[in-house]
């Protein structure tokens, strides 16, 4: 049984994992110009990512605000010590809930790799019915 939604989202989510560590190396390397110009394409797929999968912004917001404060940030060169290794616990987090998702995604496709075809088809029947 092959869910090809599922399967997309599992190839985006780890298709941003990869943008995000680069993003995370550009940040790294101090590189202001490319931070700047790269937040725009991460946010933007991060954004694209959390329709596929049917995360609410607000719920976005909630579930990953490090993520979010990074993306928020507007220079590199002024920011404090202080900022900085609150932005390194935000890097933390944020990797971690992306790993975390991503790894959600594959448990539910070894789930459905079981199911009976006609029975998943009825779930989320039932399911958008809601």
């Amino acid at each position: 049984m092959i869910d090809r939604e599922l399967e997309a989202n599992i190839k985006k989510t780890k298709e941003f994992i990869e943008i995000w560590n680069n993003f995370h190396r550009i940040f790294k390397g101090n590189d202001e110009k490319n931070f700047l110009a790269t937040k725009t394409l991460v946010n933007s797929r991060y954004d694209d990512l959390m329709d596929s999968i049917g995360e609410k912004p607000i719920k976005r917001f909630i579930k990953n605000e490090p993520l979010y404060n990074i993306l928020s940030l507007e220079n590199l060169s002024i920011m404090s010590d202080e900022r900085l290794k609150k932005l390194d616990i935000d890097w933390n987090e944020s990797s971690r809930y992306i790993s975390l998702l991503f790894e959600r995604l594959k448990r539910k496709k070894r789930r459905i790799e079981g199911f009976n075809r006609f029975f998943f088809l009825l779930k989320n029947v039932i399911r958008r019915k809601r």
